[in-house]
């Protein structure tokens, strides 16, 4: 049965199940789930006109649904307020305890019986700004028909801390308010009511009185954050999750002044749309609403969101605002493309770590990550090895460089082809035309090289006491550069017991004194001679071994001993 009480909707479900109660205009009107119904807005009504609203009644369980009409109408009869009068300009509700005394029998015995109703909640809005010591119900024993009563409250708010908030008339059992109440701070207070007689003696057992502080629409919603940060990749396909923003508001939120709604009041900068993002009223998830999403154009978006309690009504609720920061993230979209299809260095032969040509790449990934380091490779034109190219890490080019030293009289110059990529593959659904290559013409250049010997050391087997003059060798260099017309000259650089000598132009080399073992420049039966032979800057040199035997032998020739003691 639904039945209306003054300005409370009171439902009893003879199922105890759980019920819902909601007004019909959610625009104009409200009801608590203890039956409270408020105005969202002020009425314009005249004298003779009339407002209703319809108030539903949900069973969550059986979905069986019930409803009541509520009709507010101005209220035009004079009322008569006496001076020193406390009353209020509408009749206190009374609370009675529940035993009252009945008579059974003809004789007139009484006896007590329990009231068959339980005690309804005292419901207190919030914030008042009325009159205090405002009257909210009266307390009242039927003893008091045929005896002085004396009426109390205990609990918190009464006797205990906070103190002093509610009182109450200990003759009259008028129990009142005497400050606004704060839900925020206490949402309700738990007294119990006493009835004692003159001598102090409880006349009733203790009864509770719950009083609930009705919220109003009184604080804002209160971003967590003043900014929020956020990321999503580029290329995201429309919704993607971005983040959540969160606000709270510490008016009730299960009446419509704590009911939150997101919205998202501006998008800067507006490309390629204006709306990229989309944000859940409820949850505060902004996600991706539109395709196009491109660090290289733009890297960040800064979303300015709303909060807005009353479920969202723009008219009746209470904002807030905070700033979203949206950064884009990078993905590997852009290859590496080289500035040039074709590239020029040169190097001399016989260097190596040295720097042929500077390889330049542009890449519209964000600079020092593995979405834009460049990764260098070799595909064609160098078969033996003697290049690498290793990358620059803070400008990204690449160092093709001698690893392996190259000859100009076998290659004069090289044709490499030379192939780039990133350090991670480009992402799913990213195509390029073709593979970003170019080619790198390398220029040997010719060097003065020095003549060479063949073999060095050379050794040579002679006769001991040659005569002065005698022709031992000859000695012939060879010079690399075959490609450069140059005159070669030998000389002897040393020869500590001056036995030999050395033609400057053809290299022979001849006996100018006797040859002696015994000699003190015999060192471990080798008796060293160095010659030189040098072209037009460059000189190289050779040393020419004279062996011996034991000490009872002489110098060798062509394998046999010789016995001779001379030299």
């Amino acid at each position: 049965m639904l039945c209306f009480c003054f300005s409370t909707v009171t439902f009893r479900n003879c199922d105890e199940g759980n019920v819902q109660l909601k007004a019909a205009d959610t625009s104009a009107f409200t009801v608590s789930q203890e039956g409270v119904v408020y105005t969202l807005q002020p009425l314009s009504l005249g004298v003779e006109e009339k407002a209703q609203v319809m108030i539903y009644a949900q069973d969550l369980q059986s979905n069986r649904i019930w409803h009541t009409r509520v009709h507010l109408e101005i209220n035009t009869a004079p009322q008569q307020v006496k001076p020193g009068d406390t009353a209020l300009t509408q009749p206190v509700p009374e609370v009675l305890f529940p035993w009252h005394s009945v008579v059974v029998g003809g004789d007139g015995t009484m006896r007590r019986v329990k009231r068959d109703w339980v005690i309804p909640p005292i419901n207190v809005p919030e914030n008042s700004r009325g009159q205090f010591p405002e009257d909210l119900v009266r307390i009242r024993s039927d003893r008091d028909k045929n005896r002085m009563l004396r009426y109390s409250v205990t609990g918190p708010g009464a006797d205990q801390p906070p103190t002093g908030i509610f009182i109450i008339n200990p003759i009259s059992g008028q129990l009142s308010v005497t400050k606004p109440l704060d839900r925020e701070h206490i949402p309700n207070f738990h007294l119990r009511a006493h009835a004692v007689d003159l001598n102090g003696n409880q006349v009733e057992n203790p009864i509770d009185i719950v009083i609930n502080v009705i919220d109003q629409n009184d604080n804002r919603p209160e971003f967590t954050h003043t900014i929020f940060n956020g990321s999503v990749p580029e290329g995201s396909k429309p919704g993607s999750f971005v983040m959540t923003v969160t606000a709270v508001d510490k008016d009730d939120p299960k009446m419509a002044n704590g009911m939150l709604r997101y919205k998202i009041l501006s998008q800067n900068p507006q490309s390629p749309s204006y709306n990229m993002f989309t944000i859940n009223n409820r949850t505060g998830d902004i996600i991706t609403v539109a395709a196009g999403l491109d660090r290289e154009k733009v890297p960040q978006y800064t979303l300015i969101i709303q909060a807005t309690d009353m479920e969202g009504n723009p008219t009746y609720g209470l904002s807030n605002t905070a700033t979203t920061v949206i950064r884009i993230t990078d993905v590997n979209d852009n290859p590496p493309e080289f500035t040039t299809d074709a590239f020029f260095g040169e190097v001399h032969e016989n260097r190596v770590n040295v720097i042929v040509a500077n390889l330049t790449v542009t890449d519209k990934d964000q600079p020092h990550t593995p979405a834009w380091r460049t990764v260098y490779r070799i595909i064609a034109g160098d078969p033996a090895g003697h290049f690498s190219i290793p990358t620059d890490p803070t400008t990204n080019e690449g160092l093709i460089t001698v690893i392996k030293p190259v000859d100009f009289e076998l290659t004069r110059s090289y044709m490499l082809t030379v192939e780039a990529e990133n350090e991670i593959p480009l992402a799913r659904g990213i195509h390029i035309p073709r593979q970003s290559t170019a080619t790198v013409s390398v220029r040997i250049l010719d060097i003065n090289e020095s003549p060479e010997f063949s073999p060095n050391p050379k050794t040579i087997k002679l006769e001991e006491g040659l005569p002065a003059g005698s022709l031992l060798t000859t000695f012939t260099a060879q010079d690399p550069d075959r490609f450069m017309r140059q005159t070669i000259r030998y000389s002897k650089i040393y020869d500590p017991a001056s036995w030999l000598d050395i033609d400057p132009v053809y290299g022979r080399i001849s006996t100018i004194a006797i040859l002696d073992r015994e000699s003190p420049f015999v060192k471990n039966n080798l008796y060293n001679v160095t010659f030189t032979a040098s072209d037009n800057g460059e000189t190289c040199s050779v040393t020419l071994r004279l062996p011996a035997r034991d000490p009872r032998r002489r110098f060798l020739k062509d394998g046999h001993v010789s016995t001779s003691s001379g030299v």
